[in-house]
């Protein structure tokens, strides 16, 4: 049964309850959660990303209603294997079936692997999707085994005022495996619905993985995200993440480097107008000797948009040979858009090499003289010098339809991104 609600401030979550799902571990979760609290601005990691709508929407679970257009159905399709999500729900007949990959409903999996059920940092959101989750997959790629085409995680929903999509997956790499996975969420209801999306990811020893995520939620949507990565031995990870449209997105990637060797990429571009608020989040362990990783997080601000980046490397002692780089560059197009960086080390090992940096900015004058002065009008030398500094972090995607993909939302983006 679930837990008792421990004070008034949690009053809140009553409106989260009858989301929980009948299984111990989740109304573990759910109690987890009820010891957490609601997230309010008294809390540091939630200063800038206000929950307050949540006390005034009474929550159900999705109702699968959605019928797909042809333009959904066709998306990605002769890109790579596709597993889709109508509404939360997965559908399997309009899913690929993969060879050397072993897929798992989440009933099946969901009380068969207790380590697969914990985040790193355990925090509001991975609780409350553990607690909430009705669907998912275990996909599991097996040893030596490299899927010859991307994996496409395919998730659309149209959730109305109050209705929440939950889904958990988990990822395993065997020995030696590799793939590369595109989480892709696309929301095509402006009203305030809620999506919540947790991944987690181990990889074993040898193994590669390149992970793309795209978030594209409605005008009015909220999604709130959190993925874990863990590792063993000699691992190449990575991962990518983009919050393309919503009313409220926060993200956060938790990783662990178990063993060593492992070299590993972070990288998020975050692009909130108009009232949107998003908020890119990382926690990165290195836990273990000789480990290297590399991070870039962009923001780009437009109209009334808000952007947070929060970023924490935490290097172990005995964690020795650590390279450890962190940067975040934003760039403010409106004078009503605003950024809120906090990148953070700690480090309690000696002979590491760690470093971070943040930076926030309108865009260089000079720059665009340089552009005028060769006949390119202004309006268009700015979105030039826009596009080339989103580009620094999609361009790292190795997929090239993605690539073209985000090229064309950014453009969309900027040309009507309402920067005054």
């Amino acid at each position: 049964m679930a837990g008792s609600l421990q004070s008034n401030s949690d009053l809140a979550l009553m409106r989260l309850q009858p989301l929980v799902q009948d299984s111990a571990w989740q109304y573990t979760h759910w109690n987890n959660l009820l010891q957490l609290g609601l997230p309010t601005g008294t809390d540091e990691d939630w200063k800038y990303t206000s929950l307050a709508k949540f006390n005034d929407v009474d929550f159900t679970s999705v109702k699968p209603a959605t019928v797909l257009s042809k333009s959904d159905v066709m998306l990605w399709k002769d890109d790579g294997y596709r597993l889709i999500f109508i509404d939360g729900k997965f559908a399997s007949d309009l899913s690929d079936v993969i060879a050397g990959v072993e897929i798992q409903r989440f009933e099946q999996w969901l009380n068969s692997d207790e380590s697969t059920n914990d985040a790193i940092k355990p925090e509001f959101t991975s609780e409350l999707t553990d607690a909430t989750a009705k669907d998912g997959l275990f996909i599991t790629i097996a040893a030596k085994v490299t899927v010859d085409k991307p994996i496409y995680l395919l998730h659309f929903s149209n959730s109305k005022v109050g209705e929440v999509t939950s889904v958990r997956h988990h990822l395993r790499l065997e020995k030696l495996a590799s793939c590369q996975l595109v989480e892709h969420y696309i929301s095509s209801s402006d009203t305030q619905g809620v999506t919540l999306s947790r991944l987690s990811t181990t990889i074993a020893d040898g193994a590669r993985l390149e992970h793309i995520k795209l978030i594209e939620a409605g005008r009015e949507q909220y999604h709130l995200a959190h993925n874990d990565i863990k590792t063993g031995r000699d691992v190449n990870v990575s991962s990518s993440t983009f919050l393309l449209s919503g009313q409220l997105i926060r993200h956060q990637l938790s990783t662990e480097l178990g063993d060593v060797g492992c070299n590993v990429s972070f990288n998020s571009l975050a692009l909130p107008t108009s009232s949107e608020c998003f908020d890119s989040r990382t926690f990165l362990h290195h836990s273990a000797p000789h480990c290297h990783s590399q991070q870039l997080h962009k923001i780009v601000g437009l109209g009334e948009g808000v952007g947070v980046f929060d970023g924490m490397i935490y290097v172990n002692q005995g964690a020795i040979k650590t390279d450890g780089q962190m940067d975040n560059h934003n760039l403010l197009l409106s004078t009503k858009s605003q950024v809120n960086s906090r990148p953070k080390l700690e480090i309690y090992a000696d002979d590491v090499k760690c470093s971070h940096g943040a930076t926030t900015g309108k865009i260089d004058p000079e720059q665009v003289f340089y552009l005028q002065a060769r006949g390119i009008p202004k309006p268009l030398a700015e979105q030039m010098i826009t596009k080339a500094f989103a580009a620094q972090v999609y361009e790292k995607v190795t997929l090239n339809n993605i690539r073209q993909y985000l090229l064309q939302h950014v453009t969309q983006k900027l040309e009507c991104g309402n920067n005054v």
